[in-house]
């Protein structure tokens, strides 16, 4: 049975059938080849494998983040971070970058990061001289720093698979996340320099004051999710809620930019990304239980076992698989395939879980800087109009800068440990 559904999955990649379609056909084909249970087992999997409160959270938070784009908070965290970075050297690339950040920890996709941000500051990078490439391949890095940042997506879809605590790799997540922005400014300001552009503005107090009251709605939201499931008061489902109903009062009664018409953007835009993440998930689900028909778990193990007792060769042997998958594959898709397996072997080494969930979900933004599926990478091609082959150069610096914290994660605990213990205890 898996040799059919992993031959099949192959070939349809290769044909070109997106991920969900492929993972849906070929495990469908394998089932049905071998009889190896019935269809109505395949219908319950595929039900079962989105069937999570936990889950509920991801909507949430995209709806919660395209409410508050439509309510123009995109432009004014823009303009917040123009009015802290406009006076550096590089100053259009630090707000870039910062924007993405401050984005991300509202809505949790990267994707929608990429594109809110990057259609705002892309055309004034680039008619001050930024190349196209480069300006292609920062905002996709940027924006790819919000599956680390809370909320994160990702990282409610390892807790939910997991059952790992949503709070503490929320919170694990912040140093590694804030780190990879502080880099991608640091080399904003060393291509501006090189270049010599971008430079010439001045700091004003007061135009920070400004645009810090009018963005001050807009900031107070990640600080309210982060906090209120930090503390217990909510769970990272019912933060996703309260960041709906925030974002419309926000949006209707404070900015007054909210329309009808808006909204009904604001549900299509949500139900198409979530339709399309949601169904991932659920047809990889039918290959959770090829694998546990056909005892990969247990053999895997064995297997990995047999290299090592060491838990960290474990974890790097694991982040070079998702890797490479991940420049074949949508990387959300495949948590439910790998992580079963991983997962309870590395808790049974010892292994600290908040530090290979924040390892984990680093590799998965990898993934989707590069090609060929790399979800960023085209986002952002779209975004700045050039094509992919331009702007993959620059990306192999952004995707260098993820492998180094993501192997800094990996060897050093306490980089992404310190604050969930300092904060939750050990």
């Amino acid at each position: 049975m898996l040799q059919i559904a992993a031959i099949t999955l192959f070939a349809l990649l290769l044909l070109g059938v997106p991920i969900t379609f492929a993972l849906l056909g070929s495990g469908l084909l394998a089932v049905l080849v071998t009889g190896g249970f019935s269809e109505y087992v395949i219908i319950e999997r595929f039900i079962a494998g989105i069937n999570s409160f936990s889950l509920m959270a991801i909507p949430l938070f995209i709806a919660g983040g395209a409410i508050m784009n439509e309510s123009g908070i995109s432009r004014r965290i823009v303009d917040f971070c123009a009015s802290l970075f406009s006076w550096v050297r590089g100053g259009l690339g630090c707000i870039c970058v910062a924007s993405n950040m401050v984005f991300g920890g509202i809505s949790g996709s990267g994707t929608a990061a990429v594109s809110a941000i990057g259609s705002i500051t892309a055309p004034a990078m680039i008619k001050t001289g930024y190349d196209k490439g480069f300006t292609g391949a920062l905002i996709a890095g940027a924006g790819s720093t919000a599956p680390i940042i809370p909320p994160s997506c990702d990282m409610i879809v390892f807790a939910s698979i997991t059952g790992l605590s949503v709070a503490k790799i929320f919170i694990g997540g912040l140093v590694p996340g804030i780190s990879i922005g502080i880099v991608l400014m640091i080399i904003c300001m060393l291509y501006a320099k090189k270049h010599d552009i971008d430079y010439g503005g001045k700091f004003e107090f007061s135009r920070v004051w400004k645009t810090f009251i009018q963005a001050i709605w807009a900031l107070a939201m990640p600080v309210m999710i982060i906090g209120g499931v930090s503390i217990g008061f909510c769970t990272a489902t019912e933060a996703g809620a309260v960041a709906c109903v925030y974002g419309l009062i926000v949006g209707k009664f404070v900015y007054k930019e909210l329309t009808v018409q808006g909204l009904f953007r604001v549900f299509k835009q949500a139900v198409i990304v979530n339709g399309q993440i949601m169904t991932l998930i659920a047809a990889s689900s039918l290959y959770g239980y090829i694998f546990a028909m056909e005892n990969v778990s247990g053999r895997l193990r064995d297997f990995l076992s047999g290299i090592s007792s060491n838990y960290t060769v474990i974890m790097l042997i694991v982040a070079a698989l998702m890797l490479v998958i991940g420049c074949f594959m949508e990387c959300t898709g495949v948590m439910p395939i790998i992580l079963p397996i991983v997962y309870p072997l590395l808790q049974s080494m010892g292994c600290n879980m908040v530090q290979f969930g924040v390892m984990f979900c680093m590799c998965t933004i990898i993934g989707g800087l590069t090609p060929p599926v790399g979800c960023y990478l085209f986002v952002s091609a779209s975004v700045v109009k050039e094509r992919v082959t331009k702007i993959i150069p620059w990306m192999y610096l952004m995707v260098a800068v993820d492998v180094v914290f993501m192997l800094l994660t990996l060897f050093w605990e306490p980089f992404a440990t310190f604050l969930p213990s300092l904060i939750f205890g050990s």
